[in-house]
């Protein structure tokens, strides 16, 4: 038992098929159990998601991987090493303990691990039980001796990473209601992009961003059957995966994070690139978009202890977005295509290059919901400044923004 859920231990080693193989990746470790047809079964230390076959699945409870063994929860273990094809009835297992001991008897001196044992508080008449070939009150001879814990306890808190993964949402209480969850990005201490107005004055991209979300919350308020979450209302720090747990706990139905690009200070053609953009959480394919996923990522920098140091997805998150991007691409496609043309057609900035792309932005990574992270112009650009500082400028993207999300609502339905 792990924490009070039943759980099935796999010891590492050889001699049985369903071979599990544990390493590192990226100092997180990761358990690999081979099946049949070559098919395999990787997961991460506390991560709720395994792989296999190409597909990335959620699981009910997190696995637990230490450098010898693999302790899956039952739930999730009798489907998964189903479908791997290594599971025997019981009177294969017993032929197979027989030939552990009579092999154990006629060659003391060979020890060996056995790779699976089962570790129920109680005998379960509709799953089979693995158990050990000796009793508990006479030590193993063909067990290998190892200095872990015989429990195994569930960690007070999960490994580091990027984001802390949540269940599903449920179904929204209220039927029909289509709630959008309005991210204004940066904010507090992150002040994001900075530029400069014609009078003088300063534009912070976290200025910007509030303005114009609080325009959509207001274009949308009047809106039937619309209800807005909004990450933050006013001028405070807001960590990134804590904006995505506010929309899945919110259980949205969109999620829309509001940003301005930027050049650097040095750059010849900071004057000269200007436009709005409508990205996708995917990997980003030119050095342009490269550059501004960097930049929106570097907000990381302002939170404290490890995750300051963030510069890369690790493979758990890449695992959880494979997980994401197969539920979620074709809606968030559908409706980053809808900003495109509203934008393109009501607002006060052109669109730059097709006005969408991809990148690896943090922010969107861990939204249950289709999502999409909208860079509204340039604050290194006199003409986007002044559209994203007024008012009326920016009632305009809020509106066409608002108008999208309108389409995307009554598409869906």
């Amino acid at each position: 038992m792990v924490s009070g859920v039943p759980s099935m231990r796999l010891m590492s080693g050889t001699g049985w098929e369903g071979d599990l193989k544990i390493d590192s990746e990226r100092n997180q470790l990761r358990a690999s159990l081979e099946g049949k047809s070559d098919s395999v079964l990787v997961v991460f230390d506390r991560n709720p998601f395994a792989r296999m076959a190409g597909r990335t699945r959620p699981l009910q409870f997190p696995p637990r991987v230490t450098k010898s063994r693999l302790v899956l929860p039952k739930p999730a273990a009798v489907d998964l090493i189903q479908r791997l094809g290594i599971v025997r009835t019981l009177a294969d297992k017993t032929a197979v303990k027989r030939r552990t001991k009579s092999n154990a008897d006629s060659s003391k001196s060979a020890p060996a691990r056995l790779p699976v044992v089962a570790l129920p508080t109680k005998p379960s008449v509709d799953t089979p039980v693995v158990r050990s070939p000796t009793t508990p009150e006479t030590p193993d001879p063909t067990v290998a001796p190892t200095d872990e814990p015989e429990s195994v306890e569930a960690p007070d808190t999960p490994s580091t990473t990027l984001v802390e993964v949540p269940e599903a949402p449920a179904a929204p209480a209220k039927k029909g209601m289509f709630t959008v969850v309005i991210d204004a990005g940066h904010g507090g201490k992150d002040p994001g992009a900075n530029g400069k107005k014609s009078d003088g004055t300063a534009l912070l991209e976290k200025t910007a961003t509030l303005q114009v979300a609080r325009r959509l919350r207001d274009a949308l308020a009047g809106r039937k059957g619309i209800k807005v979450v909004m990450t933050r209302d006013q001028d405070v720090f807001v960590e990134l995966d804590g904006r995505t747990r506010i929309a899945n706990a919110a259980k949205g139905d969109l999620f829309v994070s509001l940003h301005c690009n930027s050049l650097p200070t040095n750059s010849k053609r900071r004057d000269d690139v200007n436009g709005f953009m409508v990205y996708l959480l995917r990997e980003a394919k030119d050095d342009r978009d490269r550059a501004i996923e960097r930049r929106e990522n570097d907000a990381i920098s302002y939170e404290t202890g490890e995750r300051q140091k963030k510069e890369a997805l690790s493979p758990v998150e890449w695992m959880m977005l494979d997980h994401q991007l197969n539920l979620y691409t074709k809606e968030s496609e559908r409706f980053a295509g809808l900003v495109v043309r509203q934008l393109q057609s009501e607002g006060p900035v052109t669109k730059e290059r097709t006005g969408a792309s991809q990148a690896g932005f943090f922010v969107l990574v861990g939204a249950l919901m289709p999502s999409v992270l909208v860079e509204m112009g340039y604050v290194s650009n006199p003409n986007d400044v002044e559209a994203l500082s007024d008012s009326n400028r920016q009632k305009r993207i809020a509106d066409g923004i608002a108008d999208a999300i309108e389409g995307f609502r009554t598409g869906k339905r």
